[in-house]
């Protein structure tokens, strides 16, 4: 069987209360795995590494999700090279290095696994080491500053690792022109060039804080912080309000991804705003953030430098397929495992044996297919999908009537930038 992924196909980017999770688990249902499709041989087994319980519980279930969905798609066809495929998901929990060892082996110890995918499962990625030493495919998605740190010094080290995230550079270099080019066509003139920023005590969130900074920085704002706290919950904002009413930046950045704490920060902000945008790292991707934030969600930015692009064939197939099976926005991650899962599947029918890791994990890496987040290639240095123009590009959203849309590029943005309502 060739699966294509360069013609539109008939199906096809952390933290919320345990409460709520359990709720959105009982609210809908997984598909099971059973199809009647016919495949001859032994069944095969892809690994899932995911966040089930804890702060990002709501990224875990959406990984789960959408890597359920593609397993079906693909069983329901027939297989991969005439295996029938089994999912089988391993809890990183907290993302602590002894939780994601636990499940990287006995995900690895299974002779059963082919492969494995995930979203995220730690905070540095040291599994991708692990990974290499068993000769495992892994598809990978966050973290690809801590990917490009382990795999650009000795790329063939590592050649069954593959990331689906492009390159993080842009986080810290790409929002600051977009303000700037808003500001000069009078999307948003800027009241002043100060900056406030937030980040979370994480490799994730100091990076790409710190990129901002230095590009504010060298384009001549005034910036304040990154201002850092601890990460894992926080509830009580004053401390931070406190400098912004002080402050009064034309912009705020709050990098710390879990979504409980950025929807707590913005509902504590809105309800004494000072006129800024309002910019969030990642959160608002996450469906449960509008229902955790309410209106004060509504006016708040953020960007992605993979996601599924709406306004295409592929894009569209992908969330109606995603939300027919399971009745809610796949978010980010319900998507690239819905990807991650086909990408691994074309790259086994082209070797001809899903069970042959090591021809399976070289093949990913040359793969060049159209997919619903973008056309993807990797780059052969970092391992990391290529982004921009031909590869996965960054896209801006904001929150709108309750609803996420994209508003650049504005070739395929969903809608214009609107100027929050609590700014005067």
């Amino acid at each position: 069987m060739t699966i294509n992924l360069s013609t539109p196909r008939p199906f096809l980017l952390f933290g919320a209360s345990m409460s709520l999770v359990l709720l959105t688990l009982a609210g809908c249902s997984v598909p099971t795995g059973e199809t009647t499709g016919e495949a001859s041989g032994d069944g095969i087994t892809l690994g899932l590494l995911a966040p089930l319980t804890g702060a990002a519980a709501a990224d875990g279930l959406l990984m789960q999700q959408g890597a359920q969905l593609a397993v079906d798609e693909l069983n329901a066809a027939g297989g991969v090279t005439g295996y029938m495929v089994k999912l089988d998901v391993a809890d990183v929990k907290e993302q602590s290095a002894d939780a994601v060892s636990s499940a990287v082996t006995r995900l690895t110890a299974d002779p059963n696994v082919v492969a494995i995918v995930t979203g995220y499962a730690s905070t540095t990625n040291f599994e991708i080491d692990l990974m290499a030493e068993a000769g495992m495919p892994y598809i990978i998605g966050g973290g690809s500053d801590q990917t490009t740190a382990i795999i650009s010094p000795d790329p063939a080290k590592y050649p069954t690792v593959w990331s689906l995230s492009p390159s993080y550079a842009g986080y810290g270099t790409d929002f600051p022109e977009r303000i700037e080019e808003w500001d000069a066509d009078g999307t948003f003139p800027l009241p002043n060039r100060n900056v406030y920023i937030i980040s979370s005590d994480n490799p994730y969130s100091n990076g790409i804080a710190t990129g901002l900074a230095e590009t504010f920085t060298e384009k001549g704002w005034a910036v304040t912080g990154p201002d850092t706290v601890p990460f894992g919950e926080v509830s009580d904002w004053t401390t931070q309000i406190s400098k912004i009413q002080e402050i009064d930046p034309s912009v705020i950045i709050n990098t710390d991804y879990q979504t409980a704490n950025a929807s707590s920060f913005l509902t504590q902000f809105s309800a004494n705003p000072t006129d800024s945008l309002v910019f969030s790292q990642y959160a608002p991707s996450v469906p449960e953030f509008v229902d955790l934030a309410g209106v004060a969600a509504n006016g708040v930015l953020y960007n992605l430098p993979v996601a599924p692009l709406k306004t295409t064939e592929d894009g569209k197939a992908a969330i109606d397929a995603f939300t027919a099976a399971y009745g809610t926005d796949p978010g980010l991650y319900g998507i690239m495992l819905y990807e991650q899962v086909k990408l691994w599947a074309e790259a086994a029918e082209k070797v001809g044996d899903a069970t042959d890791k090591a021809a399976v994990g070289a093949a990913i890496g040359e793969l060049d297919v159209l997919t619903s987040l973008g056309q993807v290639t990797f780059d052969q240095d970092t391992h990391l999908a290529v982004a921009g123009a031909g590869g996965i590009p960054m896209t801006y959203f904001q929150i709108q009537d309750g609803k996420r849309v994209s508003i650049y590029p504005v070739d395929g943005a969903e809608a214009d930038f609107e100027t929050p309502s609590w700014i005067d």
